[in-house]
This record gives structure tokens, sequence and C-alpha cells, in this order.
């Protein structure tokens, strides 16, 4: 969760705490959406923003092998 939070603390300007990255992002409201062999998550206009600034900067990490 402290990555989530430091990537958005990168991505928006102001500092971000762990209770805000929870409440604004982590707790949003979503809906899973089951189509043959597709599963969409269709999320909270709220969190939309928040989620597609977070999600490039999560995925662009550079992760440890097992």
């Amino acid at each position: 969760m402290h990555i989530a939070r430091r990537a958005m603390a990168h991505a928006t300007w102001p500092g971000w705490s762990l209770r805000r990255l929870r409440e604004r992002v982590l707790r949003a409201g979503a809906r899973l959406v089951l189509s043959g062999r597709r599963m969409t998550l269709a999320l909270s206009s709220s969190a939309a923003p928040f989620w597609s600034l977070l999600w490039p900067r999560i995925a662009r990490m550079h992760w440890a092998g097992p």
C-alpha cells in the first residue's frame, strides 16, 4: 500500500496519507462485469481519475523475480 501511496504522491503533487489513499482510491465503489472470457471492472466516476493516474505508474515498476 505504501508503493501505491508514493505513486499517487508523484502523480498528483500534494502528499497523500495512507488514510486518504484508502478512502479515495481503494474503497471506491465498483462493479464487476462478467462476459464470456472477459472480466471488466467498472469503477465509480469519483475514483476513475485516481486510478487512471495510479495504474500506469504501478505497471512501470520493476518487480523482483521469484
